[in-house]
C-alpha cells in the first residue's frame, strides 16, 4: 500500500473545478487557474514552490510538481523512512536524483526533472504528459485509424456508423442501469428544472429591468440563433461547445451574442443602428454534466462619434447596475488599446511577455486604485513577476510606478498621464478619446468612481480603442465580496468590423461598439432587498365556488371576464371542488384574494363574495362592480381599510 503522503497531494486545492474554463461573470478562453492563490495547501515534499513562495496566480501545473514526486516513490523504493526523507528534501531543495537511479531509468529521470521544474511554464501539463511521455495503447490506434478513415472517406455515412455505435440504445441502457445501481437509494430526478420558481421569478425581474433600459434608448431586439453550422460564422479561436451531426456536420453552441450581429451588420450594410439582446452564451461542460449556460446581455451601437457612442454605452450598463447595487460600490475602470501599448513600451515590458504580465496585472482590476487591498495585492504579484517571468527589477519598478500615480480617478490620471508619456500621434489620440469620454460621462452625471487604468488589458481581442470593465466592490458589511465582481465590460470594435468587411462591399465600415453585462452575476449578487417581491402573487386570485355542484361554467365565464381585464386568476381544475380543497389550493399556489360564487348569490342576489385570507377582510361585492372592486383594491395591495367598508 502506499503511504498516505503520497496521495496527499491530491487534496491540495490548486484549481477549483466548479471554475474551470470560466471566470465569474465572463467565462474566458483560457481554463485551469485558481482564482484565490491557494496557499500552503498540501504536504511539504509535494507542494510545489510557487505556493511556498506565495505566488498569487496558480494554475493546474503546481499539480503536475506533486505528481512528479509521487512519480518518483513510486520508480524509488526506499528502506527506511528516514532514506525516504534524506532522498526526498535532496530531490526537493537541491533538484538532485540518487546518480544510481539515473543511470539505471534515465528517462524516467528527465519526464522527472522536468515535471518538477522549478519554473512552473516549463512543466508538462496532464494533456502533454498522456500524449508523448507514454507509448500508444492499442486501443488508441485503433481509434486513431477511425479518425483517419473519417477525415478521408467521401462516404459520409461513416458519420452517421459512428454515432449509432455510440449512441446504442443497449448500450446506453446499461450504462443508464450502472448509473442507478451506484447511488445510494432513490433520488428523484430533479435535473431538467434550472432554477426554482422564487429564483426563476428574481431572473425574469432582472432581464425585465435590463430590456426595459435597452428600449428606453431606442435599441431594436435581434434575436441571436444559439445554435448554427461550424461554417455560418467566422471563427476567434474561441473553446466554443461543438455538436456532431450524424451527417457529419459539425455544430457550435452560441459562445457569444456580439459575432452573430456584426456577421448582420456586414451583410445588411447598416450605418447607423441600436440593437440589445438577452440570452444564454454556453461553455463547455466539466466531468459528466451538459455544457454549461450564462445569461447576457449586450448592447450595441453602429455609427456615431467614438467618445459619445461609447458613453452612452456605459450609461446604459451603468443605469441597469444601478437598479440592483448602490452606485457609491460601483466602479468603471477605463483604458484604450493605444494607451495600454504605449505604456508596455514605457514600462518596457517585451512582446513575449505582456500576455503573461497581463494575466497576473488583472488580479488586482478589481480593486480600487490606490486602495491598501490593491497595494497588499501588488507585493504578491511584484514577487511572481520577479521570480517567474525573471523580469528586470528596473521594469517591475515602473510598472509599480504607473499602478501609484497614473491608476486612478479619470481627471488626475489623465494629466499625469499626458505629462509622462511621449507626444506620438495615437498615443495623444487615446488620451484625447478618454478626454471626450469622461467629458460626456460628467454631462449625464457619471464622474464618481471612474478610473483610468491604463494596465487594464481588454476583455476581448476586438477591443483595440476605448473599452472599459464595471466592477462591483466589496462594501463594509459583513459577509461582503473580499474583491471585486465583473458586472459588464465593453468598448469599440471598429477593428472586428474592419476585420470581417468583405472587399465587395466599396463604402468603408461604421464605427460600433458595445457592452456585454453578466446578467447570471448580476442575479447571484443582487441584494435580497432589490429583488422581486411576491406582491404580483398576492394579487392572483382563485374564482371559488361554495355549493351549486361546483358551478363550474359560472367558474369559468368570471376567470375568463378577469382575464380580459389584464387580471391574474385562476381557478381549481375540478369540476366540483370542496371549499376546502379550494383553500389548500389557495394556500399551496400562495394565493391571498378569493372570489366565491354561491348559487344563492349567482342566481338571487347578482353578488360575490371577495375574501382576503391573509388581511382576513372580506366584503360581498355586486357581480357588475366585482372588476372595478379588484383593479381599485390591488393598486393599495387591499390594505386600505375603507374598501371592506
Amino acid at each position: 500500500m502506499l503511504n498516505n503522503n503520497v496521495i496527499c497531494f491530491v487534496s491540495a486545492k490548486f484549481l477549483k473545478l466548479e471554475q474551470l474554463d470560466q471566470e465569474p461573470s465572463f467565462p474566458p478562453d483560457t481554463a485551469g487557474v485558481s482564482l484565490d492563490g491557494t496557499g500552503q495547501v498540501g504536504t511539504y515534499f509535494y507542494t510545489a514552490p510557487e505556493i511556498e513562495q506565495g505566488w498569487p496566480k496558480i494554475d493546474e501545473k503546481a499539480d503536475m510538481y506533486s505528481l512528479g514526486v509521487v512519480f518518483f516513490e513510486l520508480w524509488h523504493p526506499f528502506g527506511t523512512a528516514m532514506e525516504r526523507h534524506h532522498v526526498l528534501s535532496d530531490l526537493k531543495q537541491k533538484g538532485e536524483l540518487p546518480p544510481a537511479w539515473v543511470a539505471e531509468f534515465p528517462e524516467q529521470a528527465s519526464l522527472l526533472r522536468r515535471l518538477m521544474s522549478p519554473s512552473p511554464s516549463d512543466r508538462p501539463s496532464a494533456t502533454e504528459l498522456l500524449k508523448h511521455a507514454f507509448p500508444p495503447r492499442m486501443e488508441s490506434e485503433l481509434l486513431d485509424n477511425i479518425l483517419r478513415t473519417m477525415q478521408t472517406s467521401e462516404d459520409r455515412s461513416v458519420y452517421d456508423k459512428v454515432l449509432n455505435a455510440i449512441f446504442d440504445e443497449e448500450m446506453l441502457s446499461m450504462k443508464d442501469q450502472q448509473h442507478h445501481d451506484g447511488r445510494l437509494g432513490s433520488v428523484s430526478d430533479i435535473s431538467a428544472i434550472q432554477y426554482a420558481d422564487l429564483h426563476t421569478e428574481a431572473r425574469d425581474y432582472v432581464v425585465d429591468i435590463t430590456r426595459e433600459v435597452f428600449r428606453q434608448h431606442c435599441a431594436k431586439h435581434l434575436e441571436v440563433i444559439t445554435m448554427h453550422l461550424l461554417d455560418d460564422c467566422q471563427q476567434f479561436n474561441r473553446n466554443t461547445v461543438k455538436l456532431l451531426t450524424h451527417g457529419g456536420d459539425m455544430l457550435e453552441l452560441c459562445h457569444e451574442l456580439r459575432l452573430p450581429f456584426v456577421s448582420w451588420v456586414i451583410s445588411s450594410q447598416k450605418s447607423s443602428f441600436k440593437r440589445y439582446e438577452v440570452s444564454y452564451v454556453h461553455r463547455r461542460p466539466i466531468g459528466h454534466s451538459p455544457p454549461s449556460r450564462y445569461l447576457q446581455g449586450d448592447f450595441d451601437i453602429i455609427g456615431g462619434a467614438s467618445a459619445l457612442t461609447e458613453a452612452e454605452v456605459i450609461k446604459v450598463t451603468r443605469d441597469i447596475v444601478a437598479r440592483f447595487f448602490n452606485s457609491d460600490f460601483c466602479d468603471i475602470h477605463l483604458n484604450h488599446g493605444d494607451l495600454l501599448e504605449a505604456i508596455w513600451s514605457w514600462v518596457g515590458v517585451k512582446s513575449e511577455h505582456r500576455q503573461k504580465v497581463a494575466e497576473l496585472l488583472s488580479m488586482m482590476g478589481s480593486l480600487r486604485p490606490q486602495s491598501s487591498e490593491r497595494k497588499s495585492k501588488w507585493v504578491v504579484i511584484r514577487r511572481q513577476l520577479l521570480q517567474e517571468l525573471n523580469l528586470p527589477e528596473a521594469v517591475v519598478n515602473r510598472l509599480q510606478t504607473v499602478g501609484l500615480r497614473f491608476c486612478g480617478a479619470a481627471d488626475q490620471a489623465l494629466a499625469r498621464l499626458r505629462g509622462a508619456l511621449p507626444t506620438d500621434k495615437p498615443t495623444r489620440k487615446a488620451l484625447d478619446e478618454l478626454t471626450d469620454l469622461y467629458s460626456h460621462l460628467r454631462v449625464w452625471r457619471i464622474e464618481r468612481h471612474v478610473y483610468i487604468n491604463p494596465l487594464m488589458p481588454p476583455t476581448e481581442g476586438y477591443h483595440r480603442d476605448l473599452f472599459f470593465q464595471v466592477y462591483l466592490v466589496k462594501d463594509n458589511n459583513p459577509g461582503s465580496l473580499t474583491e471585486g465582481t465583473l458586472l459588464a465590460v465593453g468598448g469599440r470594435y471598429d477593428y472586428l468590423l474592419r476585420q470581417m468587411w468583405g472587399l465587395e462591399h466599396k463604402s468603408s465600415p461604421p464605427g460600433a461598439v458595445g457592452a456585454s453585462l453578466a446578467l447570471e452575476t448580476i442575479i447571484q449578487h443582487s441584494p435580497v432587498d432589490v429583488k422581486p417581491v411576491r406582491y404580483e402573487v398576492s394579487n392572483d386570485v382563485l374564482v371559488c365556488s361554495k355549493g351549486g355542484g361546483g358551478l363550474l361554467a359560472e367558474r369559468m365565464e368570471l376567470v375568463a371576464e378577469l382575464w380580459e381585464e389584464n387580471i391574474k386568476a385562476e381557478f381549481v381544475p375540478i369540476p366540483d371542488p370542496s371549499l376546502t380543497e379550494q383553500y389548500e389550493y389557495a394556500n399551496e399556489h400562495d394565493i391571498k384574494c378569493l372570489v366565491i360564487i354561491t348559487d344563492t348569490g349567482v342566481s338571487q342576489k347578482g353578488s360575490v363574495k371577495v375574501r382576503h385570507l391573509e388581511l382576513k377582510k372580506e366584503k360581498e361585492v355586486e357581480r357588475e362592480n366585482l372588476v372595478r372592486f379588484l383593479l381599485d383594491a390591488m393598486a393599495i395591495q387591499f390594505k386600505n381599510p375603507s374598501i371592506w367598508n
